[in-house]
């Protein structure tokens, strides 16, 4: 249980830099996201996970950084505005499926 708890305090500091680092417009952002990628293909790193379990990992990583990021940009206005609610949505939704994902990974036995 603690390597599950590591494994999402990471993936979360991870894709929390990285929503900053995309909040600045001078930032290119490909290997803002590249970085996102490689790094959280990683993360599952020590467990069973094979190819396909990486790679979903990195992928909602990515997607809940490009989510954080446009809730970050929409910080502030309405809920009542779909585009807000949409992003933040999309992003609790998307971390919720990381945290099973990891999870699974995680405690399943080799």
């Amino acid at each position: 249980m603690p390597g599950f708890l590591v494994r999402v305090c990471l993936l979360l500091a991870l894709e929390s830099a990285a929503v900053l680092l995309l909040s600045d417009a001078g930032v290119p952002w490909i290997p803002v996201l590249l970085g996102v990628f490689v790094l959280g293909s990683a993360v599952p790193h020590g467990t069973a996970a094979e190819f396909a379990g990486r790679f979903l990992v990195a992928c909602v990583a990515v997607g809940a950084t490009l989510a954080g990021a446009a809730a970050w940009e929409a910080y502030g206005e309405p809920v009542t505005d779909p585009g807000t609610w949409a992003a933040r949505a999309a992003t609790a939704v998307l971390l919720l499926f990381q945290t099973a994902t990891l999870m699974r990974l995680s405690l399943r036995r080799a």
